[in-house]
């Protein structure tokens, strides 16, 4: 099974909070996991959240980021995607970030693991599996 990673269900994991255990599961009996690149830019982003509003120390945050970046196996290149995560996105009046996880993942056939509302959403309407 090929799994999907955003990064909602990531900092779960890796804080250990929420659902964490059921996207850890699915992580541990993967395949392989996978992202889109933007992937790395969104959990550095996370990241500097924790550290501004959470307090966490300039350490914590960089281990937190690496943290989640370890947990994909291969980064899918945004090049490699944008043409057609552009067209779905005029079509399906919805942002370009979002779709580059589905697009992704409905390439690989992948499961994807979210926390995000809109992406479980536009997941559905794309027939792609969502936890």
């Amino acid at each position: 099974m090929i799994v999907l990673l955003d990064p909602s269900a990531a900092i779960d994991i890796v804080l250990k909070k929420g659902n964490y255990n059921l996207f850890a599961e699915k992580i541990e009996t993967a395949d392989t996991v996978i992202a889109p690149e933007l992937y790395i830019s969104e959990i550095a982003n996370v990241s500097w959240k924790y550290h501004k509003r959470a307090g966490f120390s300039h350490e914590e945050a960089i281990t937190l980021a690496e943290d989640g970046i370890l947990l994909v196996d291969t980064i899918i290149p945004v090049i490699d995607l944008w043409k057609e995560v552009l067209r779905e996105s005029m079509i399906n009046d919805h942002p370009v970030y979002d779709l580059l996880y589905v697009i992704a993942a409905r390439r690989n056939d992948a499961l994807v693991l979210t926390k995000d509302k809109r992406i479980k959403r536009i997941c559905k309407k794309f027939a792609v599996k969502v936890v």
